[in-house]
Protein backbone atom coordinates (compact mmCIF):
# COMPACT_ATOMS: atom_id res chain seq x y z
CA UNK A 1 0.00 0.00 0.00
CA UNK A 2 3.16 2.19 0.47
CA UNK A 3 4.73 3.68 -2.50
CA UNK A 4 6.30 6.08 -4.46
CA UNK A 5 4.80 9.22 -6.30
CA UNK A 6 5.72 12.50 -8.07
CA UNK A 7 5.23 13.95 -4.28
CA UNK A 8 7.18 11.73 -2.72
CA UNK A 9 7.16 11.38 0.93
CA UNK A 10 9.24 9.09 3.36
CA UNK A 11 7.97 8.69 6.97
CA UNK A 12 10.98 8.80 8.78
CA UNK A 13 9.84 6.42 11.83
CA UNK A 14 9.17 2.57 12.84
CA UNK A 15 6.23 3.00 14.20
CA UNK A 16 3.62 0.24 12.89
CA UNK A 17 1.16 2.67 13.77
CA UNK A 18 2.12 5.75 12.39
CA UNK A 19 2.87 3.58 9.02
CA UNK A 20 -0.83 1.93 9.10
CA UNK A 21 -2.32 5.41 9.56
CA UNK A 22 -1.11 6.74 6.67
CA UNK A 23 -1.40 3.74 4.97
CA UNK A 24 -5.82 3.88 5.85
CA UNK A 25 -6.27 7.18 3.90
CA UNK A 26 -4.36 5.95 1.07
CA UNK A 27 -0.93 8.02 1.53
CA UNK A 28 1.90 6.99 -0.46
CA UNK A 29 5.18 7.01 1.05
CA UNK A 30 7.81 4.65 2.38
CA UNK A 31 9.24 4.12 5.39
CA UNK A 32 12.27 4.87 6.54
CA UNK A 33 13.54 3.95 10.33
CA UNK A 34 15.93 7.14 11.55
CA UNK A 35 17.73 5.42 14.53
CA UNK A 36 17.77 8.70 16.15
CA UNK A 37 17.96 9.08 19.73
CA UNK A 38 14.78 9.66 22.12
CA UNK A 39 16.18 11.49 25.04
CA UNK A 40 14.77 14.37 27.01
CA UNK A 41 16.73 17.50 28.01
CA UNK A 42 16.36 18.31 31.58
CA UNK A 43 13.72 20.63 31.74
CA UNK A 44 12.30 20.25 28.44
CA UNK A 45 8.65 20.44 28.41
CA UNK A 46 6.49 18.01 26.08
CA UNK A 47 5.70 20.07 23.55
CA UNK A 48 9.26 21.35 22.48
CA UNK A 49 10.25 17.45 23.24
CA UNK A 50 8.48 15.59 20.74
CA UNK A 51 8.83 18.73 18.35
CA UNK A 52 12.39 18.20 18.57
CA UNK A 53 13.36 14.75 17.93
CA UNK A 54 10.17 14.73 15.07
CA UNK A 55 12.78 17.11 13.65
CA UNK A 56 15.66 15.13 14.28
CA UNK A 57 14.23 11.48 12.89
CA UNK A 58 13.63 13.46 9.94
CA UNK A 59 16.69 15.01 9.57
CA UNK A 60 18.24 12.13 10.16
CA UNK A 61 16.85 10.46 7.35
CA UNK A 62 16.72 13.11 5.12
CA UNK A 63 20.76 12.62 5.13
CA UNK A 64 20.72 9.01 3.94
CA UNK A 65 17.72 10.35 1.60
CA UNK A 66 19.25 12.97 -0.11
CA UNK A 67 16.76 12.65 -3.12
CA UNK A 68 13.12 12.61 -0.80
CA UNK A 69 11.29 16.03 -1.40
CA UNK A 70 9.20 15.39 1.54
CA UNK A 71 10.30 13.61 5.24
CA UNK A 72 7.79 13.78 7.87
CA UNK A 73 9.26 12.61 11.07
CA UNK A 74 7.23 12.02 14.45
CA UNK A 75 7.34 11.54 18.34
CA UNK A 76 5.03 10.84 20.50
CA UNK A 77 5.22 10.84 24.61
CA UNK A 78 2.93 10.67 27.33
CA UNK A 79 2.74 13.08 30.19
CA UNK A 80 2.03 13.31 33.93
CA UNK A 81 1.97 17.82 33.92
CA UNK A 82 5.35 18.93 32.56
CA UNK A 83 6.72 15.88 33.33
CA UNK A 84 7.50 13.57 29.76
CA UNK A 85 6.89 9.28 29.97
CA UNK A 86 8.39 7.40 26.95
CA UNK A 87 8.59 3.72 26.35
CA UNK A 88 9.47 1.28 29.40
CA UNK A 89 12.64 -0.45 29.48
CA UNK A 90 10.96 -3.51 30.19
CA UNK A 91 7.77 -5.42 32.08
CA UNK A 92 9.04 -4.43 35.63
CA UNK A 93 8.96 -0.67 34.38
CA UNK A 94 5.92 -1.32 31.82
CA UNK A 95 3.96 -1.50 35.46
CA UNK A 96 5.52 1.04 37.16
CA UNK A 97 4.46 3.40 34.16
CA UNK A 98 1.23 1.95 34.49
CA UNK A 99 0.49 2.33 37.67
CA UNK A 100 1.11 5.55 38.02
CA UNK A 101 -1.61 6.79 35.12
CA UNK A 102 -4.15 4.40 36.09
CA UNK A 103 -6.89 6.37 38.04
CA UNK A 104 -5.90 9.43 36.33
CA UNK A 105 -5.93 11.92 33.79
CA UNK A 106 -3.05 12.58 31.48
CA UNK A 107 -2.15 14.24 28.73
CA UNK A 108 -0.75 12.58 25.06
CA UNK A 109 1.72 15.09 23.48
CA UNK A 110 2.79 14.26 19.49
CA UNK A 111 5.24 16.54 17.57
CA UNK A 112 4.97 16.32 13.62
CA UNK A 113 7.90 17.99 11.23
CA UNK A 114 7.98 17.84 7.26
CA UNK A 115 11.02 18.53 5.47
CA UNK A 116 10.78 20.41 2.53
CA UNK A 117 13.08 21.02 -0.47
CA UNK A 118 15.84 22.33 0.79
CA UNK A 119 16.19 23.45 4.31
CA UNK A 120 12.37 23.91 4.56
CA UNK A 121 10.83 22.62 7.55
CA UNK A 122 7.60 22.96 9.62
CA UNK A 123 6.58 21.48 12.86
CA UNK A 124 3.99 21.22 15.17
CA UNK A 125 2.45 19.70 18.60
CA UNK A 126 -0.81 18.65 19.32
CA UNK A 127 -2.13 17.22 23.00
CA UNK A 128 -4.93 14.94 23.45
CA UNK A 129 -6.08 14.16 27.21
CA UNK A 130 -6.70 10.84 28.48
CA UNK A 131 -8.10 9.35 31.39
CA UNK A 132 -7.72 5.53 32.19
CA UNK A 133 -9.76 4.19 35.25
CA UNK A 134 -8.93 2.41 38.38
CA UNK A 135 -7.77 -1.18 37.50
CA UNK A 136 -6.79 -4.45 40.14
CA UNK A 137 -3.37 -5.50 39.97
CA UNK A 138 -5.01 -8.86 38.32
CA UNK A 139 -6.37 -6.60 35.50
CA UNK A 140 -2.84 -5.24 35.26
CA UNK A 141 -0.60 -8.75 35.09
CA UNK A 142 -2.73 -9.72 32.07
CA UNK A 143 -1.99 -6.62 30.44
CA UNK A 144 1.51 -7.01 30.56
CA UNK A 145 1.18 -10.66 29.67
CA UNK A 146 0.74 -9.50 26.64
CA UNK A 147 3.25 -7.88 25.88
CA UNK A 148 1.57 -4.97 24.32
CA UNK A 149 2.97 -2.12 26.61
CA UNK A 150 6.51 -2.75 25.76
CA UNK A 151 6.74 -0.28 23.26
CA UNK A 152 4.04 2.29 23.70
CA UNK A 153 4.82 5.49 25.21
CA UNK A 154 2.91 5.40 29.24
CA UNK A 155 2.83 1.25 28.28
CA UNK A 156 -0.52 1.43 27.21
CA UNK A 157 -1.84 1.02 23.48
CA UNK A 158 -5.64 2.95 22.85
CA UNK A 159 -5.34 0.57 20.01
CA UNK A 160 -5.17 -2.50 21.30
CA UNK A 161 -6.34 -4.27 24.78
CA UNK A 162 -5.10 -1.10 26.62
CA UNK A 163 -8.30 0.76 25.17
CA UNK A 164 -9.64 -1.60 28.14
CA UNK A 165 -8.21 0.96 30.56
CA UNK A 166 -9.53 4.36 28.86
CA UNK A 167 -12.72 6.05 30.43
CA UNK A 168 -11.96 9.22 28.79
CA UNK A 169 -10.31 10.41 25.92
CA UNK A 170 -10.51 14.76 24.70
CA UNK A 171 -9.19 15.47 21.61
CA UNK A 172 -7.44 13.53 18.28
CA UNK A 173 -8.23 9.77 19.14
CA UNK A 174 -5.40 9.46 16.61
CA UNK A 175 -2.81 11.65 18.37
CA UNK A 176 -3.07 9.12 21.38
CA UNK A 177 -2.56 6.20 18.70
CA UNK A 178 0.94 8.05 17.57
CA UNK A 179 0.00 10.68 14.76
CA UNK A 180 -2.52 13.39 14.54
CA UNK A 181 -4.28 12.27 11.30
CA UNK A 182 -6.48 15.60 10.59
CA UNK A 183 -3.51 18.26 11.57
CA UNK A 184 -0.77 15.46 9.29
CA UNK A 185 -2.92 15.22 5.92
CA UNK A 186 -3.50 19.02 5.92
CA UNK A 187 -0.02 19.67 6.27
CA UNK A 188 0.66 17.32 3.80
CA UNK A 189 -1.62 18.48 1.24
CA UNK A 190 -0.70 21.78 1.41
CA UNK A 191 2.85 20.10 0.36
CA UNK A 192 1.62 18.84 -2.65
CA UNK A 193 0.30 15.05 -1.40
CA UNK A 194 -2.65 15.15 -3.18
CA UNK A 195 -3.95 12.07 -1.23
CA UNK A 196 -3.54 13.53 2.05
CA UNK A 197 -5.56 16.89 0.33
CA UNK A 198 -8.54 14.84 0.02
CA UNK A 199 -8.14 13.31 3.58
CA UNK A 200 -7.49 16.77 5.28
CA UNK A 201 -10.69 17.81 3.54
CA UNK A 202 -12.69 15.01 4.48
CA UNK A 203 -12.21 15.65 8.14
CA UNK A 204 -12.31 19.50 7.86
CA UNK A 205 -15.73 18.99 6.37
CA UNK A 206 -17.33 16.06 8.81
CA UNK A 207 -16.50 18.70 11.62
CA UNK A 208 -17.85 21.43 9.93
CA UNK A 209 -21.18 19.21 9.35
CA UNK A 210 -21.26 18.35 12.96
CA UNK A 211 -21.07 22.41 14.05
CA UNK A 212 -24.56 23.02 11.59
CA UNK A 213 -26.35 19.92 12.84
CA UNK A 214 -25.39 21.05 16.32
CA UNK A 215 -26.67 24.38 15.49
CA UNK A 216 -29.38 22.98 13.89
CA UNK A 217 -30.66 20.72 17.09
CA UNK A 218 -30.06 23.88 19.55
CA UNK A 219 -33.01 26.27 17.20
CA UNK A 220 -34.89 23.08 17.44
CA UNK A 221 -34.80 23.11 21.51
CA UNK A 222 -33.02 19.51 20.79
CA UNK A 223 -29.77 18.20 21.40
CA UNK A 224 -26.81 17.54 18.95
CA UNK A 225 -26.66 14.14 20.09
CA UNK A 226 -30.15 13.19 19.00
CA UNK A 227 -29.26 13.38 15.50
CA UNK A 228 -27.01 11.20 13.47
CA UNK A 229 -24.73 12.08 10.94
CA UNK A 230 -24.64 9.69 7.95
CA UNK A 231 -21.77 9.48 5.56
CA UNK A 232 -22.98 8.76 1.74
CA UNK A 233 -20.19 6.46 0.95
CA UNK A 234 -21.36 5.77 -3.25
CA UNK A 235 -18.73 5.57 -5.39
CA UNK A 236 -16.53 6.57 -2.76
CA UNK A 237 -13.28 5.04 -2.47
CA UNK A 238 -12.06 3.05 0.68
CA UNK A 239 -9.41 5.24 1.78
CA UNK A 240 -12.03 7.95 1.69
CA UNK A 241 -14.21 6.37 4.28
CA UNK A 242 -11.60 5.40 6.26
CA UNK A 243 -10.03 9.42 6.63
CA UNK A 244 -14.01 9.90 7.93
CA UNK A 245 -14.24 6.76 10.55
CA UNK A 246 -10.47 8.34 11.38
CA UNK A 247 -11.78 11.91 12.31
CA UNK A 248 -15.15 10.47 14.00
CA UNK A 249 -17.44 8.99 11.30
CA UNK A 250 -19.69 6.17 12.99
CA UNK A 251 -22.75 5.62 10.63
CA UNK A 252 -22.41 4.99 6.50
CA UNK A 253 -24.06 4.31 3.98
CA UNK A 254 -23.87 2.67 0.65
CA UNK A 255 -26.07 1.82 -2.16
CA UNK A 256 -25.25 -0.85 -4.34
CA UNK A 257 -24.58 -4.55 -2.59
CA UNK A 258 -21.62 -4.96 -5.46
CA UNK A 259 -19.68 -1.88 -4.35
CA UNK A 260 -20.05 -2.53 -0.76
CA UNK A 261 -19.18 -6.43 -0.86
CA UNK A 262 -15.72 -5.12 -2.42
CA UNK A 263 -15.85 -1.77 0.39
CA UNK A 264 -16.12 -3.08 3.70
CA UNK A 265 -14.16 -5.56 3.81
CA UNK A 266 -11.44 -3.40 2.43
CA UNK A 267 -12.28 -0.29 5.24
CA UNK A 268 -12.19 -3.22 7.81
CA UNK A 269 -8.58 -3.90 7.25
CA UNK A 270 -7.45 -0.65 6.47
CA UNK A 271 -8.69 0.84 9.94
CA UNK A 272 -7.68 -2.70 11.72
CA UNK A 273 -4.22 -1.40 12.52
CA UNK A 274 -5.32 2.13 13.59
CA UNK A 275 -7.80 0.21 16.62
CA UNK A 276 -10.55 3.03 14.82
CA UNK A 277 -14.30 0.68 14.47
CA UNK A 278 -15.02 0.29 11.20
CA UNK A 279 -18.53 2.69 10.62
CA UNK A 280 -21.85 1.03 11.15
CA UNK A 281 -23.28 0.83 7.66
CA UNK A 282 -26.87 1.32 6.18
CA UNK A 283 -28.12 0.66 3.01
CA UNK A 284 -29.42 3.82 1.78
CA UNK A 285 -30.44 2.29 -2.03
CA UNK A 286 -33.77 0.57 -3.54
CA UNK A 287 -32.89 -2.94 -3.08
CA UNK A 288 -33.58 -5.78 -5.38
CA UNK A 289 -35.08 -8.93 -4.12
CA UNK A 290 -32.01 -10.90 -5.77
CA UNK A 291 -29.44 -8.69 -3.33
CA UNK A 292 -31.64 -9.36 -0.29
CA UNK A 293 -29.10 -12.15 0.88
CA UNK A 294 -26.05 -10.20 0.68
CA UNK A 295 -27.55 -7.05 1.90
CA UNK A 296 -28.84 -8.94 5.27
CA UNK A 297 -25.19 -10.02 5.79
CA UNK A 298 -23.08 -6.88 4.84
CA UNK A 299 -25.27 -3.94 6.63
CA UNK A 300 -26.49 -2.78 10.01
CA UNK A 301 -29.59 -1.94 8.52
CA UNK A 302 -31.94 -1.47 5.62
CA UNK A 303 -33.35 2.04 5.31
CA UNK A 304 -35.37 1.49 1.94
CA UNK A 305 -37.95 -1.46 3.15
CA UNK A 306 -41.13 -0.60 0.77
CA UNK A 307 -42.73 -4.07 0.13
CA UNK A 308 -43.82 -6.92 2.17
CA UNK A 309 -41.62 -9.63 -0.61
CA UNK A 310 -38.56 -7.89 -0.05
CA UNK A 311 -39.31 -7.50 3.68
CA UNK A 312 -39.47 -11.60 3.70
CA UNK A 313 -36.57 -12.26 1.64
CA UNK A 314 -34.59 -10.04 4.02
CA UNK A 315 -36.26 -11.74 6.80
CA UNK A 316 -34.97 -15.19 5.75
CA UNK A 317 -31.42 -14.61 4.75
CA UNK A 318 -31.23 -12.84 8.36
CA UNK A 319 -32.15 -15.42 9.45
CA UNK A 320 -29.86 -18.02 7.90
CA UNK A 321 -27.17 -15.55 8.70
CA UNK A 322 -28.13 -15.89 12.92
CA UNK A 323 -29.14 -12.17 13.30
CA UNK A 324 -31.62 -9.82 13.83
CA UNK A 325 -31.12 -6.72 10.95
CA UNK A 326 -32.88 -3.40 11.64
CA UNK A 327 -34.28 -1.89 8.66
CA UNK A 328 -36.27 1.76 8.29
CA UNK A 329 -39.80 1.55 5.83
CA UNK A 330 -39.31 3.99 3.39
CA UNK A 331 -42.52 6.54 2.39
CA UNK A 332 -43.16 7.91 -0.85
CA UNK A 333 -43.80 11.45 -0.03
CA UNK A 334 -43.84 12.62 -3.81
CA UNK A 335 -45.95 12.10 -7.11
CA UNK A 336 -46.87 8.50 -7.40
CA UNK A 337 -44.14 8.20 -10.31
CA UNK A 338 -41.71 8.93 -7.47
CA UNK A 339 -39.46 5.46 -7.36
CA UNK A 340 -39.33 3.87 -4.10
CA UNK A 341 -41.62 4.15 -0.82
CA UNK A 342 -44.70 2.58 0.15
CA UNK A 343 -47.75 4.92 -0.55
CA UNK A 344 -48.72 6.64 3.11
CA UNK A 345 -51.95 4.75 2.93
CA UNK A 346 -51.00 1.90 2.94
CA UNK A 347 -48.31 2.10 5.65
CA UNK A 348 -50.28 0.43 8.81
CA UNK A 349 -50.44 -2.38 6.36
CA UNK A 350 -46.86 -3.00 5.89
CA UNK A 351 -45.92 -2.32 9.34
CA UNK A 352 -48.64 -4.66 10.73
CA UNK A 353 -47.01 -7.17 8.74
CA UNK A 354 -43.44 -6.63 9.27
CA UNK A 355 -44.30 -7.47 12.98
CA UNK A 356 -44.88 -10.83 12.14
CA UNK A 357 -40.85 -11.51 10.42
CA UNK A 358 -38.87 -12.20 14.20
CA UNK A 359 -35.57 -11.60 12.60
CA UNK A 360 -36.34 -7.93 11.54
CA UNK A 361 -36.14 -4.84 14.05
CA UNK A 362 -38.36 -2.10 12.97
CA UNK A 363 -36.52 0.88 13.68
CA UNK A 364 -38.50 3.60 11.57
CA UNK A 365 -39.03 5.92 9.01
CA UNK A 366 -37.37 7.41 5.95
CA UNK A 367 -38.42 9.71 3.60
CA UNK A 368 -37.47 11.63 0.45
CA UNK A 369 -39.02 14.56 -0.75
CA UNK A 370 -39.75 15.05 -4.16
CA UNK A 371 -37.47 16.56 -6.94
CA UNK A 372 -37.24 20.32 -7.44
CA UNK A 373 -39.48 20.91 -4.37
CA UNK A 374 -39.75 24.31 -2.83
CA UNK A 375 -38.23 24.78 0.78
CA UNK A 376 -41.48 25.11 1.93
CA UNK A 377 -42.78 22.09 0.35
CA UNK A 378 -39.57 19.87 1.66
CA UNK A 379 -40.68 20.88 5.00
CA UNK A 380 -43.86 20.22 4.47
CA UNK A 381 -42.97 16.59 3.31
CA UNK A 382 -40.49 16.45 6.10
CA UNK A 383 -43.47 16.92 8.50
CA UNK A 384 -45.68 14.52 6.90
CA UNK A 385 -43.08 11.63 7.46
CA UNK A 386 -43.17 13.05 11.21
CA UNK A 387 -46.59 13.32 11.29
CA UNK A 388 -46.90 9.24 9.58
CA UNK A 389 -43.89 7.67 12.61
CA UNK A 390 -46.21 9.86 15.28
CA UNK A 391 -49.48 8.04 14.38
CA UNK A 392 -47.45 4.95 14.25
CA UNK A 393 -46.03 5.58 17.39
CA UNK A 394 -42.70 7.31 18.26
CA UNK A 395 -41.73 4.87 20.70
CA UNK A 396 -41.83 1.80 18.81
CA UNK A 397 -40.47 3.72 15.79
CA UNK A 398 -37.70 5.80 17.57
CA UNK A 399 -35.43 6.51 14.11
CA UNK A 400 -36.67 9.14 11.13
CA UNK A 401 -34.39 9.23 8.57
CA UNK A 402 -34.49 12.21 6.11
CA UNK A 403 -32.71 15.25 5.36
CA UNK A 404 -29.26 15.65 2.47
CA UNK A 405 -26.92 18.04 1.99
CA UNK A 406 -29.25 20.54 0.61
CA UNK A 407 -32.16 20.43 3.29
CA UNK A 408 -31.03 18.59 6.40
CA UNK A 409 -31.62 21.92 8.92
CA UNK A 410 -35.16 21.63 7.78
CA UNK A 411 -35.34 17.98 8.42
CA UNK A 412 -33.85 18.47 11.79
CA UNK A 413 -36.11 21.20 12.62
CA UNK A 414 -39.23 18.53 11.95
CA UNK A 415 -37.68 15.70 14.20
CA UNK A 416 -34.94 13.53 11.81
CA UNK A 417 -32.95 11.53 14.12
CA UNK A 418 -30.54 10.60 10.66
CA UNK A 419 -29.36 12.89 8.07
CA UNK A 420 -26.79 11.75 4.89
CA UNK A 421 -24.18 13.44 3.62
CA UNK A 422 -22.66 13.18 0.42
CA UNK A 423 -20.41 15.18 -1.59
CA UNK A 424 -20.52 17.67 1.14
CA UNK A 425 -18.97 15.47 3.02
CA UNK A 426 -16.45 13.21 0.85
CA UNK A 427 -16.32 15.66 -2.26
CA UNK A 428 -16.83 14.15 -6.02
CA UNK A 429 -16.87 10.37 -6.40
CA UNK A 430 -15.03 8.13 -8.53
CA UNK A 431 -17.05 6.38 -11.77
CA UNK A 432 -19.39 8.69 -10.72
CA UNK A 433 -20.84 7.71 -14.73
CA UNK A 434 -23.39 5.19 -15.46
CA UNK A 435 -23.70 4.70 -11.85
CA UNK A 436 -27.02 2.21 -11.01
CA UNK A 437 -28.41 1.59 -7.39
CA UNK A 438 -28.10 -2.19 -6.30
Amino acid sequence: MAQSTEAELVLASASPRRRALLSAVGVPFRAVVSGAPEHARPGEAPPQLVQRLALEKAQRVREGQPGARLVLGADTVVALGAESIGKPRDTAHAAQLLGRLLGRTHSVWSGVALLGPGAQAQHFAVESRVSLRAASEAEVRAYLATGESLDKAGAYALQGEGARFVSALRGSRTNVVGLPLDETLALLGRAGVAEAGLGAQVGARLAAAQARIAAAARRAGRGADSVALLGAAKLQPASRVAAAALAGLTLAGENRVQEAQRKLPELAQRLAPSGCAPPRWHFIGQLQRNKARWAARLFDCIESVDRLSLARDLDRHAAEAGRRLDILVQVKLGAAAQRGGVNPDELTGLLDGLTALPHLRIRGLMGIPPAGATPEQTRAAFARLRGLRDAAGAAVLPELSMGMSADFELAIAEGATIIRLGRALFGGREGAAGAQAA
